[in-house]
């Protein structure tokens, strides 16, 4: 009798990849660099970081615009400006009292610690954040933000757009953002990514979200494509 054909072989599993790996490799295939974070200095970042707090990045954008004719995305200048006098340039921005204390206070920091050149690089990454977290307007999500775009730090910013794509994907995860950050530290430790890899997974995650607050089978299909890859997302 003829042998009987031993059956094929199964396929073997897919290696197991980091989710927050496998999150970045999918989104940047779909979506391509997003060239966050748009400023010519580590100041105007910092100041962008904070402009943008409620608003769209097109009126943030305006409102560095109209400090950038006063003179004032200096450091030095900005610092000794009233809040009263920006209100106008601030207007587009939104809660133009706030944001205009905010960013002299950032401003103050700035000079106070030594200028934009090479400021607090002696600090390591959480004594850089608890720095930041003592100014005026600078919350965690800002300063993780700040610490990752201006500083180059090693950060994940947890922000609300990350909570609902790793909600929509299969995670259980808390809110509000410390909370949801303290959960999210053991997968952001356990992958390789660099601070520009960083810097491109918030963009990626937030210009996503945008899309698929308007198409939701996007996360759906998105999720087929990380557990292809081999990531899990049942944590």
């Amino acid at each position: 009798m003829p042998a009987t054909p031993a059956p094929p072989a199964a396929r073997p599993a897919p290696a197991r990849i980091p989710l927050l790996r496998a999150l970045h490799d999918a989104l940047l295939a779909r979506m391509g660099p997003q060239g966050w974070w748009p400023a010519e200095t580590r100041f105007e970042m910092m100041l962008g970081a904070v402009l943008v707090q409620h608003t769209r990045w097109e009126n943030a954008a305006l409102s560095l615009g109209r400090l950038g004719e006063k003179g004032l995305l200096d450091a030095a200048a900005l610092a000794a400006a009233s809040p009263e006098d920006l209100v106008p340039m601030l207007r587009r921005s939104g809660f133009m009292m706030a944001k205009g204390r905010a960013i002299i206070a950032l401003a103050q920091w700035t000079v106070r610690e030594g200028g934009e050149h090479g400021l607090l690089e002696h600090h390591d990454d959480a004594a850089l954040r608890a720095s930041l977290l003592q100014v005026t307007g600078v919350g965690p999500e800002t300063a993780d933000v700040i610490a990752l775009y201006a500083f180059e730090r090693p950060a994940f910013v947890a922000d609300a757009y990350a909570w609902r794509l790793l909600s929509g994907l299969g995670l259980e995860l808390p809110r509000p953002y410390e909370a949801l950050r303290r959960r999210l530290a053991p997968l952001v430790d356990e992958t390789d990514l660099t601070v520009t890899e960083l810097q491109e997974l918030h963009a990626l995650i937030d210009e996503f979200g945008r899309l698929a607050a308007r198409d939701a089978s996007l996360v759906e299909s998105l999720r087929g494509e990380i557990v292809a890859m081999g990531a899990s997302v049942r944590r």
